[in-house]
């Protein structure tokens, strides 16, 4: 069976984007270093490959030169980055079912990795396990989930103090015990065979403050909701997302299958169940662009033309007589 293309939210790009700007370092300096536009403010795009977001992680990472970028990037994580399924954990009975529910979402968030509760003798772990495409995760991806962990926990449970029994780690240690120390109270494990923490009994049988059966139920509806259409998006969908990805449409239908992980005829062969074709969804998105940038910016027409992936301006011409009637000058002009 071949892969598709993982995803993971915007939300989550923006926490570790966040991470290096407590850090000192501009976030728009790590888009401009790998040629990347993303509009922030308006969350879009909604998702990013998992390769890209590997890429963001280690250009944030090399930039900090921080030996423990993840504990700090794990500390400062809000709800907001979470989004819906923080909605579904914080209105839980408590905080295992709390746990339980942002494991089952997960999904929203990012297809990159797993998240498994599992029971020990009364006591649960939660063990995280990566799910690369092509990019491994690096030492502060594991440990940035431990320390979110503990984080997340605490802000549910409005307790500061939530002591893990036990911290586990694959990777050898960093070379200071005492961060570990300050972010889990206790002295992680290292080289042991999997990334995991677990929390003692009574931690997670606590109420949550904002604990809410009704809300609870409303906002688990609209998960579902999210993720039925998260998990069946369609191959256009995906097309497009590795567009806007891009940034730029000088994509041909190879490129466009290698980052989907599928063949080219496959891709040409879904497209058409969807009623679609490659060139037509190229074509659509080259469309909805270009009005946005005739009429809503202040670049010149050849450049316009350009962004577009038209090398002679007559094409682009041509172009606009197709899919509006008039020419981009008549746009502009209001006409």
């Amino acid at each position: 069976m071949e892969s598709s293309h993982k995803r993971v939210s915007i939300h989550w790009v923006k926490g570790i984007l966040a991470a290096a700007e407590s850090l000192g370092i501009d976030p728009q300096q790590i888009l401009s270093e790998l040629n990347l536009s993303l509009d922030l403010d308006q969350n879009l795009p909604a998702y990013l490959s998992l390769d890209l977001t590997q890429d963001i992680w280690s250009k944030a990472e090399s930039l900090s030169g921080h030996d423990y970028f993840g504990l700090r990037m794990g500390q400062r994580v809000r709800p907001a980055y979470f989004h819906a399924v923080a909605y579904v954990a914080m209105t839980s009975s408590n905080l295992l079912e709390a746990l339980k529910n942002f494991t089952h979402y997960l999904p929203l968030i990012s297809e990159g990795a797993v998240l498994e509760v599992s029971y020990d003798e009364g006591q649960v772990w939660l063990q995280f396990t990566p799910k690369p495409d092509n990019k491994p995760f690096s030492r502060h991806q594991h440990e940035s989930v431990m320390a979110l962990l503990v984080g997340f926990s605490e802000w549910l449970i409005g307790d500061a103090a939530i002591k893990p029994l036990k911290v586990y780690f694959p990777h050898a240690q960093g070379p200071d015990m005492n961060e570990y120390v300050d972010v889990f109270s206790l002295e992680p494990k290292f080289n042991m065979p999997f990334t995991g923490i677990l929390f003692p009994a009574d931690t997670l049988k606590k109420t949550l403050l904002e604990s809410d059966v009704g809300l609870n139920v409303l906002h688990k509806t609209h998960a579902d909701q999210l993720l039925a259409l998260h998990l069946n998006t369609s191959w256009k969908v995906k097309v497009i997302q590795v567009i806007v990805t891009a940034g730029h449409f000088n994509l041909n239908r190879e490129q466009v299958s290698k980052k989907l992980n599928i063949s080219t005829r496959t891709l040409q062969r879904r497209l058409q169940e969807e009623n679609t074709s490659f060139l037509e969804v190229i074509d659509e998105q080259r469309r909805k662009k270009a009005k946005e940038l005739i009429c809503n910016s202040q670049k010149s027409l050849k450049e316009v033309a350009l962004d577009l992936g038209f090398s002679e301006s007559s094409t682009f011409y041509r172009a606009c007589h197709r899919w509006f009637d008039q020419t981009p000058n008549n746009m502009r002009s209001g006409q």
